[in-house]
């Protein structure tokens, strides 16, 4: 089966993070992927909400920011093609 290519794009990452088996190449090239696109300024995720899905950057750039006290948005990093923003909720 191919791979489809946001699954290589999370490959290659992990494969600078760590080396993988070809065995688990193969299972991360089975994982369930849905590719979904969103416009400039539009949240993917607010302060306070609960994941159930992890992303990819596939294209574009991110931006993590947070509201500070008097309620203007203080950018806290960027996320570019290949980042894994929310690794720790990736479930494997």
């Amino acid at each position: 089966m191919a791979q489809a290519p946001s699954s290589n794009i999370l490959i290659r990452k992990l494969q600078t993070i760590s080396e993988l088996a070809p065995s688990d190449i193969a299972l991360l090239g089975n994982i369930s992927i849905q590719e979904k696109e969103y416009h400039a300024n539009e949240d993917i995720l607010r302060e306070g909400d609960k994941p159930t899905l992890s992303f990819v950057v596939l294209d574009g750039l991110i931006a993590s920011t947070k509201l500070t006290g008097d309620g203007k948005r203080q950018i806290s990093s960027f996320f570019v093609p290949g980042d894994i923003p929310d690794l720790h909720g990736l479930h494997l």
